[in-house]
């Protein structure tokens, strides 16, 4: 491999690390000189790499995550104002409220305000939902997922586009070292909802997991699923219908049952082993999602 490369691969596996280190402490200070450690770059010239690669400075990347994961809380938990400000890094919740209507356009209170109306009015079948969204069961099977190590590829940009591509990096590379087989686990992690994220920074993971000792390479990269305890829904036909069953369980299973939901990413397990040779129709996938 060109020297030039070799470079190259060092620079994304090292960026990669930061990104993961990142998402699995966001409620924790992150500090220049903290993630510029992790990349093993000197914080002089690490802001500059990060936003080279990502597209966002190092801030602006972090300050959004947190924005986005605090509208989540709002819109799905039952933590006030301030409790969502000092767990998105902000000291006060003027200065949370101030950055959130920069982001969002209104206040995190109106922002709860509305999104439980548009909860109630899904639950009610008077806006947006289909005769089969309302009547489509959602039971949920609760297990327990152990931590586990996969093999991933991500891809960011708009939803379909993001899965393809991400799909096609993670294949090419497994099935080049002979890793896949039969009882290869394919896992695809959202970490993102689309009306709350900017289509073009839509993060998508294609995932596998593996045994023995697979050394990272290009776009190719090693991460942990968190374990514990999850809600499990079967999702019946085409991937195109995930966003009306992730509807259903977030507006109307969630306030139900009493659940909280747990700081980790949904994911799901496609259960057909080669979904280009099923019939859409005939397609399963679990989704799980993460509760305390």
């Amino acid at each position: 491999m060109p020297r030039r490369d070799i470079t190259l691969d060092d620079h994304r596996q090292r960026i990669r690390r930061v990104l993961l280190h990142i998402e699995q402490h966001l409620d924790e200070p992150l500090s220049l000189e903290t993630l510029a450690a992790i990349a093993c770059f000197s914080p002089f010239h690490f802001h500059r790499l990060f936003a080279a690669h990502v597209g966002e400075t190092i801030h602006g990347y972090v300050r959004r995550l947190r924005l986005e994961r605090g509208a989540m809380r709002l819109a799905h938990g039952e933590e006030n104002v301030t409790g969502v400000a000092l767990q998105a890094g902000y000291e006060t919740p003027a200065a949370f409220t101030r950055a959130f209507r920069e982001r969002f356009g209104v206040s995190p209170t109106d922002y709860r305000k509305e999104r439980t109306m548009e909860r109630c009015l899904e639950r009610e079948g008077t806006e947006g939902v289909t005769a089969a969204e309302e009547t489509m069961p959602i039971e949920a099977d609760m297990r327990k997922f152990p931590e586990t190590r996969v093999l991933f590829a991500r891809s960011t940009g708009p939803y379909g586009a993001a899965v393809a591509g991400a799909w096609e990096v993670l294949m090419k590379f497994a099935y080049s070292r002979r890793l896949m087989t039969k009882d290869t686990l394919l896992i695809g992690i959202s970490h993102d909802d689309p009306s709350v994220t900017p289509e073009e920074s839509i993060r998508y993971d294609a995932c596998i997991i593996f045994t023995g000792d697979v050394k990272p390479e290009g776009e190719v990269g090693v991460k942990t699923i968190a374990g514990g305890r999850y809600a499990v829904f079967l999702h019946k036909g085409p991937y195109e219908g995930f966003a009306q069953t992730y509807r259903s369980i977030f507006s109307r299973w969630l306030p139900e049952s009493g659940e909280k939901l747990r700081d980790a990413p949904c994911f799901e397990l496609y259960l057909n082993r080669d979904p280009r040779r099923t019939k859409p129709e005939n397609l399963r996938t679990e989704i799980w999602v993460p509760v305390e």
